[in-house]
C-alpha cells in the first residue's frame, strides 16, 4: 500500500484538490459576471507547496520521506478574494476574458496531472505483474 500514499501520489493528489477548486472558483466568477458589486475570487496552492518543497531542499538534516509526504499533504489551499479596482461603474472586477484564460490553463494542468497519475498507476502495475 506504500506505493500509493508516496511523495508522488500525494503531490499529484494536492495539485489535483487545487486544481478543482480553482476551476470552482473560475465557474463562480463568471457566472456572477453581472453581479452588481460582485469581486473575483482566486485559488492559490502552488506558492505553499513550492514554499513546502523549498524548505525542505533547503533543510540540511535528513528528513523521512513520511515526513516530507505529510508537510505536502498538509500544505493549505488558499481561497482569496481580488481587491482589484474595476472600471465598471456596478463595482463587479470579473474579467471574462482573464476567466476564460485562466479556465483553460487550469483544464491543460488538470488533464495533465490526470494522465501522471494514470502514467504512475500504469508504471506500478506493471512493475507488480511483471509484463513489460
Amino acid at each position: 500500500m506504500a506505493y500509493f500514499n508516496n511523495l508522488t501520489t500525494t503531490l499529484l493528489a494536492k495539485n489535483l484538490d487545487g486544481l478543482w477548486l480553482r476551476q470552482q472558483v473560475i465557474m463562480e466568477n463568471i457566472a456572477n459576471r453581472s453581479t452588481p458589486n460582485y469581486k473575483s475570487k482566486y485559488v492559490d496552492f502552488e506558492h505553499e507547496l513550492k514554499s513546502k518543497i523549498a524548505d525542505i531542499n533547503n533543510n540540511n538534516k535528513a528528513v523521512k520521506a513520511s515526513e516530507i509526504r505529510n508537510e505536502l499533504a498538509g500544505s493549505k489551499i488558499v481561497l482569496g478574494e481580488n481587491d482589484n479596482k474595476t472600471m465598471r461603474l456596478d463595482g463587479n472586477n470579473v474579467d471574462v476574458e482573464k476567466e476564460n484564460i485562466e479556465m483553460a490553463r487550469t483544464q491543460f494542468n488538470y488533464s495533465y496531472t490526470v494522465a501522471e497519475l494514470n502514467s504512475y498507476f500504469a508504471k506500478m502495475k506493471m512493475a507488480i505483474s511483471g509484463t513489460k
